[in-house]
């Protein structure tokens, strides 16, 4: 596994081994065969990138992070989810895969982090108008159910959908602020 920096974006860097890992840690999470390509590696490139930079924000905005207890928390909800709470064949899965319980236990903590900056973040100023949840209701529902049964649904998923590009508006501008070098020229978009 490689250390040599890949992408430097501020004062942070992501290392070849980390984006070979984040190929390999979606391939696991989604059941795949994990297959390092070129586009692959692009595609975790650009998310280890994105988190790199909420990352700096949470700590420059000293967003609190996921506790050692939750973490292991996470993790024996993962194994409990998806190996009936053997942690031993977990293991052994990630192995199989070149990874390690703690690298996953490091993205569920990351993945958890990021869904609570997004909460805190851009959720709050999110505003959702009766009309928008009329509108939705009748462009994306059967009418069988009463809107105001499905109501706070409905507007769980624009609040959702607006935060999550919220996210992506910000990341564009902070890609634009941010010097982002790439060593590794076959990752740049």
């Amino acid at each position: 596994m490689s250390t040599r920096v890949a992408i430097s974006a501020g004062n942070r860097v992501i290392t070849q081994s980390e984006v070979e890992r984040r190929v390999r840690l979606t391939a696991f999470q989604n059941g795949l065969k994990p297959e390092i390509t070129l586009a692959a590696r692009k595609e975790a490139a650009g998310k280890l990138l994105d988190q790199k930079l909420v990352e700096r924000e949470m700590d420059l905005g000293n967003y609190s992070r996921l506790n050692d207890e939750g973490r292991q928390q996470l993790l024996r909800e993962y194994a409990e989810q998806y190996f009936q709470s053997d942690a031993a064949g977990m293991g052994r899965a990630l192995a199989g895969y070149g990874l390690t319980p703690r690298d996953l236990d490091d993205d569920l903590a990351r993945q958890a982090d990021l869904l609570a900056f997004l909460s805190l973040r851009f959720r709050p100023a999110v505003q959702i108008s009766d009309e928008e949840v009329q509108t939705y209701y009748r462009t994306r529902t059967n009418g069988q159910t009463p809107l105001n049964e499905l109501r706070t649904q409905i507007e769980t998923i624009l609040i959702n959908e607006r935060a999550d590009q919220e996210l992506e508006a910000w990341l564009k501008d902070q890609r634009k602020r941010t010097r982002i070098e790439y060593q590794d020229k076959e990752l740049a978009p």
